[in-house]
Order: C-alpha cells, then sequence, then structure tokens
C-alpha cells in the first residue's frame, strides 16, 4: 500500500471462491500474524465460522484449494521476509479448537483444514513450524494424551497440546492491535513455540 501499510483485500478478493469463502471466514476466525522472533502464526478457530452454513455452499475439495491458497501465501510472505532479514522464517499453526463440536456438524470442514495442512507440509517442508493445538475439548485431550506417545517421535517433536491461550479473546482480530491481549498471546507463543520442554 501507499502508506506503507499491509492490506489483506487483494488476497482475500483473489482467493479460491471467495464469494463464499469471505462470507464466513473473517479475521475473527482466521489470521496470520508475527510473532516477535518474526515467523508467522497462522490462527484459527473454527467455532467463529458457520461451518454448517458454509460447507452447504462450497465443496470440500474447493474449500481445501482456499486453505492451501492461505498457505502459498504465508509461504510466499515467509520466502519474502527470509530473504529480507537472512534468516529462514517458518510458518506455524495455531488451532484453537475452543467451542469445537466433536460431533455432528459437517466434518468436511475439518478434512478440508486437515488434507491442506497435510500438502502444505509437504510443499513447504523447510518453512512448516510445529502446530500448536489450543483448547482442545475434554474428551479430545484425554485421547491426545493416549495416543500422542504412539506418534513416531518426529511428529510428537511438532505437536504442542496447550490449555489456557486464547481463552480470553473473543475473536482472533484482537489480535492485531496492540495491547494486553496480544502481547499475552506474543508470551504464549514465546513460552509454547519456542521452548524446547
Amino acid at each position: 500500500m501507499s502508506d506503507g501499510g499491509w492490506s489483506n483485500a487483494p488476497v482475500r478478493s483473489a482467493a479460491p471462491k471467495a464469494s463464499v469463502v469471505n462470507e464466513f471466514i473473517t479475521s475473527d476466525s482466521i489470521i496470520t500474524t508475527q510473532s516477535r522472533k518474526g515467523d508467522l502464526a497462522y490462527c484459527v478457530r473454527s467455532s467463529n465460522i458457520d461451518v454448517d452454513a458454509m460447507m452447504s455452499k462450497i465443496s470440500q475439495a474447493d474449500m481445501e484449494s482456499f486453505f492451501l491458497y492461505a498457505k502459498e501465501i504465508n509461504a510466499v510472505v515467509a520466502n519474502l521476509r527470509s530473504a529480507e532479514t537472512d534468516r529462514l522464517v517458518c510458518v506455524f499453526t495455531v488451532n484453537d479448537l475452543s467451542g469445537v463440536k466433536l460431533v455432528g456438524g459437517d466434518a468436511s470442514f475439518r478434512k478440508a483444514l486437515s488434507a491442506s495442512s497435510q500438502k502444505a507440509n509437504e510443499l513447504y517442508p523447510s518453512l512448516s513450524g510445529p502446530t500448536l493445538l489450543l483448547n482442545l475439548p475434554r474428551l479430545l485431550g484425554v485421547l491426545a494424551k493416549l495416543f500422542t506417545p504412539l506418534f513416531p517421535a518426529e511428529v510428537r517433536k511438532k505437536l504442542k497440546f496447550v490449555q489456557g491461550p486464547l481463552s480470553d479473546v473473543d475473536g482472533l482480530s484482537e489480535l492485531f492491535a496492540d495491547g494486553p491481549k496480544r502481547e499475552k498471546f506474543m508470551n504464549e507463543l514465546d513460552e509454547h513455540i519456542y521452548s524446547e520442554a
């Protein structure tokens, strides 16, 4: 932009099936923001999306294309910033599962999100940082504790399950403005993404 700021409008309007997706996916449900170290945090809160209504208007394949487009944009930005800073900028995923329904609803959204993540890891392996899974529902949290030890070591290293972060945030757009909520989230990223524990 001419004022030096970033406008997401051209990126959103060029997205696959933008006329449908942009009706449902807003900056309260999906954002990409920068960590203090310069990496990109791709944050998703599915509970802020009317998934059933959206998926009644779009196919799973088209939804997957939308997510891959978002990941491609993140990869382009990460590559540009890597060249500017002479430091490899990674993209990590923050998936906030607050309020997510475990049963019922349209599973094709979750399938599209999962498939696009898998493809993005294959397409951009050097950019793929850890995945932070936040605020799992109780049953899912118990299952994660049971099955995570069975995952290969490399997978376990990239997955982090955490309760609490983003619990005081209604919409992800609140993380754009400097203030206590963004500061708290940045502290939580430092603790859970960059710590070796």
